[in-house]
């Protein structure tokens, strides 16, 4: 926390250091310049003094005072300001000294620095001051990088407290009224969880939609009048603020104020990029959602059921908790479902927005009904009401009593599940007379189950074609949909486009009057009918079924009196669901084109963003913002300049080139590239929009984010897996020798009939399982070694001796040698070099283990190996001698570098191999070896 800012006195206080005295005429001279109020006291005195009920403005401390714990605690927390007189300025650390002036000024300038500490405007202040805003602007960085709200608020909490070091803060929310806390430091249990918007100071703060900086909240109107102390409340986003808290008052300055500002305008875009990321997902959803249950929609045998089904979805999908479904008729409207039995069971016609919905067949969504002209609540109570018609005669509503619960993207998921409702309640009244047509309806569905998972407009026409064909055996079939006044041919049978059909006007042939009128037309002789003008002569008979209001599916024969009654209601059962297919993936495509939109509006991205120009098929620079310049190092004089010459690499100029010519054709890109910064080349993902999706284009938006991180930390783990992969197949080596022990005691024991032998047996077994247990840490943790303590080399290395089959070796340690380790890891390294000298070494070797002045050795007498094979014998599978595994240097190699350590095969003294090991970062001075394993 910043210099306390002082109440308006300007007493002053001299303390001196125990012995010393106070420089003549200095009490004088101070006493002039502050009206008389200068008083000396001695540091035991200081602590009352400060704790007075008018403590004084200023500390002057003369000399080098040593203050005792108390003393120092009270000088931390006063509002006085303190000035140091004295011949060395006080350390860093010293944070309560706001000032200093030699010993040897004058008067005057201890007076100014007196003033200036009182400002916050000595330099220490405001080396102070930019050293926190320094330290915040790095704190925003893990700001940024929050991935949900609740983690930013404790990300927040957490730089509050340590980079401006406000000891008691939190973050409150607004919702009914009430400012509820999110998140606080942990000193801050005292603080009120939950409290009135006009009881509270952070209330106040999102009431004006500004700062309230308090110094003394006992003087304000409070709901809590024992509360005391100061406070900082910054409001950000629509309904949050940060408190910056203390239980004293006047514990913040302007400096302090600023930096909470600060601090808030990065959370604040933070939190509204987070919000809107969090939208957009629950937009996502609710949509895959309804998409997942529109065929449950679909499959409705009744239009009861139906109208449950809408009311069940509106709960379980849409959240809607009170929602319900009502059917006009003459005299009212009549109950037909709901999910609040409060609801009742008819309104009487002309009942407020429901009659208003129904008659106009219009939708609406209201704040509150009782505040509307044309809406009012039937039992006096004010709620917020989405009201939609479907079907005819149908109004889905949904009532909450807290008004302004819901917005324009409730309303549109309301209106998209009705929708679906409305076509499935036509379907099931055409099945009223398709009963003994269940096997083709049950074709139909798995059609439609197919027509359900089409991602896109053109598959969706391209699979109900395809079920006319297959399902309904139509021979020659079209899909028209409307476009502005025309209803434009996309699709028939014969491939696409269609074959001799053109756009018609909407009142124009059969198809017009389909479309116009929403009815199903069976032509049994076009020479029968007047409106009927058939792209090809050849053809004498069809139906034309309207898809919604979306457009006509046509089928056409050559013989009159091609389709009957039932096929015209196989028809019309498969549109019902090419409609309600179409309706979602057109949703779907709008959903997608708002996302855009967003992310093209959204210019304060911690992201390196820049707006650009193609010309001659390059992108030109228009406008970048800061965090570009920081990323790239390049400001205002790219702006107008093709951007790829400055930051693309030249092994990239081909991938930019593809980039550039897909961007120009209108595609979206998103795509990891490497890009010449500020600090070298990086890793980005580049995620660039178009003006225009689908078109050629001559400009967008490109984004890019740093996953150089990353990218470093996929290519360690890739190859840390890959070095775990190869140790666990190595590991198992070890067991060869635990295995050979037990076999060969358990049959000593079966001959001999000595059961003493099973304690070998045992120990070999319980190592053979500690390998083993080593082997599944190492496969699910991915690690080598275990946890690291303090080992005595020569316990460990005896322990080794004593599991390996050494024979008539020999074994010499060097005692009080310790590593840092993870024991049993060292003694299975120990393990495999005991090993390859007893199978590499000759008749009985002799092996040493000594210390040398970097770590440690394994030496042995024997024959060594050749001297171009020193770095070779580390590789797995190799081995100097028949029917060795190759497995046992590798192992120690990889333990060794999994501590951390260097291993080196060298010439030792006798002309035997030697094993250096580098434990503490030096280098090995020992020769190439002789011989390996």
């Amino acid at each position: 926390m910043s210099d306390p800012v002082a109440e308006p006195s300007v007493t002053v206080v001299v303390v001196t250091a125990t012995g010393a005295t106070v420089p003549d005429g200095l009490l004088d001279s101070l006493g002039r310049a502050f009206d008389g109020h200068v008083e000396a006291v001695d540091a035991a005195e200081l602590v009352e003094r400060l704790d007075c009920d008018r403590p004084p403005g200023a500390v002057v401390i003369v000399d080098e005072v040593t203050p005792s714990a108390e003393v120092a605690a009270a000088l931390s927390t006063t509002r006085a300001s303190v000035v140091a007189y004295a011949e060395r300025e006080p350390e860093p650390d010293l944070t309560y000294v706001d000032g200093h002036v030699a010993r040897t000024a004058d008067v005057d300038r201890l007076v100014a620095e007196i003033e200036r500490a009182r400002a916050g405007e000595t330099r220490r202040q405001l080396r102070a001051a930019r050293q926190r805003m320094t330290e915040l602007h790095a704190g925003t960085a893990d700001i940024a990088a929050a991935e949900d709200v609740s983690e930013l608020f404790d990300r927040t909490i957490e730089v509050a407290r340590r980079v401006l070091e406000f000891d008691h803060c939190a973050i409150a929310v607004h919702e009914d009224g009430e400012m509820i806390v999110r998140a606080r430091s942990e000193n801050a249990d005292w603080l009120r969880s939950r409290v009135g918007v006009d009881e509270s100071v952070s209330g106040a703060a999102f009431t004006r939609g500004e700062t309230v900086h308090v110094d003394d909240i006992s003087t304000w109107d409070l709901s809590n009048p024992d509360a005391t102390g100061s406070g900082v409340s910054v409001p950000f986003g629509s309904d949050a603020v940060f408190q910056a808290i203390s239980r004293t008052p006047y514990a913040f300055d302007g400096t302090d104020r600023e930096l909470a500002e600060l601090l808030a305008t990065h959370v604040g875009q933070a939190y509204e990029r987070l919000r809107a990321q969090a939208d957009l997902t629950r937009r996502e959803r609710v949509m895959a959602e309804l998409h997942e249950a529109a065929p449950r929609l679909v499959d409705a045998d009744s239009e009861d059921e139906l109208y449950e089904l809408v009311v069940e979805i509106a709960q379980r999908v849409l959240s809607f908790d009170r929602s319900c479904v009502y059917t006009a008729g003459s005299d009212q409207f009549t109950r037909r479902a709901m999910t609040d039995t409060d609801f009742p069971e008819a309104f009487p016609r002309g009942f407020g927005a429901m009659e208003k919905s129904h008659v106009e067949n219009r939708s609406f969504v209201l704040d509150n009904n009782a505040e509307t002209d044309f809406a009012e609540s039937h039992d006096g109570v004010p709620r917020a009401l989405i009201s939609v018609p479907f079907a005819g005669d149908a109004v889905f509503q949904v009532i909450t009593e807290p008004v302004g619960a819901f917005d324009d993207g409730d309303l549109e998921f309301a209106e998209l599940l009705t929708s679906y409702a409305t076509a499935t309640r036509e379907r099931i009244r055409s099945e009223r007379a398709l009963r003994h047509a269940r096997r083709v309806t049950e074709q139909l569905h798995e059609a439609t189950a197919d027509l359900a998972a089409a991602d896109d407009e053109e598959t969706l026409i391209e699979r109900a074609i395809r079920a006319s064909e297959e399902v309904l055996e139509f021979d020659k079939s079209t899909i028209t949909l409307r476009e502005g006044d025309k209803l434009v041919p996309k699709a028939d049978s014969t491939g696409s486009p269609p074959d001799s059909s053109r756009p018609m006007d909407l009142d124009e042939g059969v198809a017009g009057r389909t479309y116009r009128t929403g009815e199903s037309v069976l032509v049994d002789d076009v020479a029968d009918e007047d409106d009927a003008s058939p792209a090809r002569s050849e053809y004498r008979s069809g139906l034309s079924v309207p898809i919604g209001d979306l457009g006509v599916f046509q089928a056409v024969a050559t013989v009159p009196d091609s389709f009957t009654r039932d096929d015209l209601n196989h028809a019309e059962l498969l549109m019902s669901h090419v409609a309600v297919s179409l309706q979602r993936v057109r949703a779907q495509a709008d959903l997608r084109a708002e996302h855009d939109r967003l992310s093209a509006l959204f210019e304060n991205i911690p992201d390196a963003a820049l707006s650009f120009e193609l010309v001659d098929g390059e992108p030109v620079a228009r406008e970048i913002n800061s965090a570009f310049t920081d990323t790239f190092g390049f400001g205002d004089e790219i702006v107008g300049e093709a951007i790829d010459q400055f930051i693309v690499p030249e092994r990239e100029e081909t991938q930019a080139a593809e980039f550039n010519r897909r961007l120009h054709a209108g595609e979206r890109l998103r795509s990891e590239c490497r890009r010449v910064t500020a600090d070298g080349l990086r890793d980005f993902l580049m995620h660039v929009v178009p003006l225009e999706l689908g078109s050629e284009n001559v400009g967008g938006y490109a984004i890019y984010s740093d996953i150089t991180d990353r990218k470093e930390h996929e290519r360690a783990l890739r190859r840390q897996n890959e070095r775990l992969d190869e140790f666990a197949s190595v590991v198992s080596h070890d067991l060869r020798n635990p295995l050979s022990i037990a076999e060969g005691y358990l049959e000593l024991a079966r001959e001999t009939g000595d059961l003493e032998h099973l304690d070998t047996v045992s120990d070999a077994v319980e190592r053979m399982r500690a390998l083993v247990d080593d082997l599944l840490r190492l496969a699910r943790e991915g690690r080598v070694v275990g946890d690291t303590e303090s080992v005595d080399v020569s316990v460990a290395a005896r322990a080794a001796w004593e599991i390996v089959d050494t024979g008539d070796t020999t074994l010499t340690v060097d005692d009080d040698l310790v590593v840092e380790a993870d024991e049993d890891r060292l003694r299975e390294l120990f393990e495999n070099l005991f090993r390859n000298s007893v199978e590499h070494g000759g008749d009985a070797p002799a092996v040493r283990v000594e210390a040398t002045p970097t770590g440690f050795a394994v030496a042995d007498d024997g024959p060594g190996v050749p001297a171009d094979s020193s770095e070779e014998v580390f590789e797995v599978g190799v081995s100097t001698i028949d029917g060795g595994t190759g497995f046992g240097l590798a192992i120690v190699r990889r333990i060794a570098e999994a501590h951390g350590w260097s291993v080196t095969a060298a010439t030792g003294e006798d002309g035997g191999a030697r094993f250096e090991f580098v434990t503490d970062g030096g280098e090995s001075s020992a020769e190439p070896a002789v011989r390996g394993a």
